[in-house]
């Protein structure tokens, strides 16, 4: 089964996605800032992150940044999903710079974030088979 890691410091949100991302068929673990982020990075396996911009002790592009950096190809390698209150148009391209795979602008659906979520697991599946 497949694990995400939410990255979001509102609680409420990060619990929407976690039972958004139960009801499709994944795990989930919610870190609430990037330093426990980083911490679960090491402690659990994941197959994808969700991360906002806006947490409270690092912007999520610099974590973003930071994990495509790590050491550890199996971490820098994930696939990353932004999500994001900021403007789309000035977010975007900023989230893709800092090395995420997609943005999600806030608010968004449940079925939404399943549909991101999917897409990007496909993608990297087939990174997979194709090296």
């Amino acid at each position: 089964m497949t694990c995400i890691l939410i990255v979001e410091d509102d609680p409420d949100l990060a619990e929407f996605m976690a039972i958004t991302i139960r009801t499709a068929g994944h795990d989930s673990h919610i870190a609430h800032d990037g330093a426990e982020a980083l911490l679960a990075l090491r402690q659990f396996s994941h197959s994808l992150l969700v991360i906002d911009i806006m947490l409270p002790d690092i912007v999520g592009l610099s974590l973003c940044e930071r994990i495509r950096r790590d050491s550890d190809p199996q971490i820098a390698q994930l696939p990353i999903l932004i999500a994001s209150a900021c403007p789309e148009a000035e977010a975007r391209p900023l989230a893709l710079a800092a090395g995420a795979d997609d943005f999600l602008p806030k608010p968004f659906s449940p079925y939404q974030l399943a549909l991101r979520i999917h897409a990007l697991l496909a993608q990297a599946a087939r990174q997979r088979v194709a090296c």
